[in-house]
This record gives structure tokens, C-alpha cells and sequence, in this order.
């Protein structure tokens, strides 16, 4: 068995462990850390999830096997590059990073330390979609009038001030 430690128990964090916990034989996850550790307590007590201060701890862990990252995107290549110099393995949910220039530097300290590091899928940095942020912003198609999307689910909805999903520093 695979014993995998979390960073992030918020929303998408605890979908990732219900994914896994319980309903896989190779893997599962033992501990957890997150930023605001009164919050998860109960979720951590009930999926089996010893919490710790923070990703150092994770890190120092000889019986974890690997990171699961589900944090706020701007943290991602610095945590990588942490548990690549631990020579722990390496989920990271999308976006990867923020930057070309930080991916590149996660990507050689994983590469350099000889760890599998996977990533999550998101679109919004597909050229495509890149270029049509860009018309947008430029005002080269004109006032946008209407938008039509498919999610689903009303997560929009669920968002407030002052999350870092609304952040637009933190979620482009």
C-alpha cells in the first residue's frame, strides 16, 4: 500500500481523498495538512487522517510515500521543489503553476531528483484559451455582450470575498 499525505483539506482536497480512501487497494492517504486545521479536524478524524503542522512535517515523514498538493495555485512550484529535495513523489492539482518560468523550475528539481511528478488537467492555459483571454482584455472583438458556459456544477455560486479562488492573482 501507497501511504500518501495531502496539503489542502479544503473543497477540491477532500474530493481527492474520497476519491481514493476506501475504494483503492494501492493507495491511501495517512496525513494531512492544512492551513486551517480547526476546519478539518472532524473530516480528518473520520477518513483515518493524522493532521500535521505543515508540508515540512509531511516531508520529514520517513512512512509517507507521497504529496498530494491541493493548495492555492501560486504555492505550487515552491512546494514541488520542497518535496523534490525530499525526494518525495508528487501530485499537484492544476494549474501546475502560475508562470512558465516556475513550472520550469519545478519540473528540473523533479527531473533532477529523480521523482515521478504528475499534474492535475485544467484548459484555461491552452493557447487557445490563452489568446482569448487576450482578445477580450484587448477589446479587439469588441464589447462582450454575453457569455455561455458549461460547468458542472454552480461553483460560482459557492465562492466568497476574500478566498483565494476569487483572487484573480491566484486564480487568472
Amino acid at each position: 500500500m501507497i501511504d500518501l499525505a495531502i496539503v489542502g483539506l479544503g473543497r477540491w482536497g477532500r474530493v481527492l481523498v474520497d476519491s481514493v480512501q476506501g475504494q483503492s487497494e494501492r493507495v491511501r492517504f495517512t496525513k494531512a495538512a492544512t492551513r486551517t486545521p480547526a476546519n478539518a479536524e472532524g473530516y480528518a478524524a473520520a477518513k483515518g487522517l493524522a493532521l500535521v503542522q505543515d508540508l515540512d512535517a509531511l516531508l520529514a515523514d520517513p512512512t509517507v510515500d507521497g504529496i498530494v498538493l491541493a493548495t492555492p495555485h501560486s504555492q505550487h512550484a515552491a512546494q514541488v521543489i520542497q518535496a523534490a529535495a525530499a525526494k518525495k513523489p508528487v501530485f499537484c492539482e492544476k494549474p501546475f503553476t502560475l508562470t512558465r518560468e516556475s513550472a520550469a523550475a519545478a519540473v528540473a528539481a523533479a527531473t533532477e531528483a529523480g521523482i515521478v511528478l504528475a499534474v492535475g488537467h485544467n484548459r484555461r492555459f491552452l493557447p487557445a484559451v490563452q489568446r482569448m483571454h487576450a482578445l477580450i482584455a484587448e477589446g479587439a472583438i469588441g464589447k462582450l455582450l454575453h457569455v455561455e458556459g458549461n460547468m458542472s456544477g454552480h461553483v460560482g455560486q459557492r465562492y466568497k470575498a476574500g478566498m483565494w479562488r476569487v483572487d484573480p492573482s491566484e486564480s487568472p
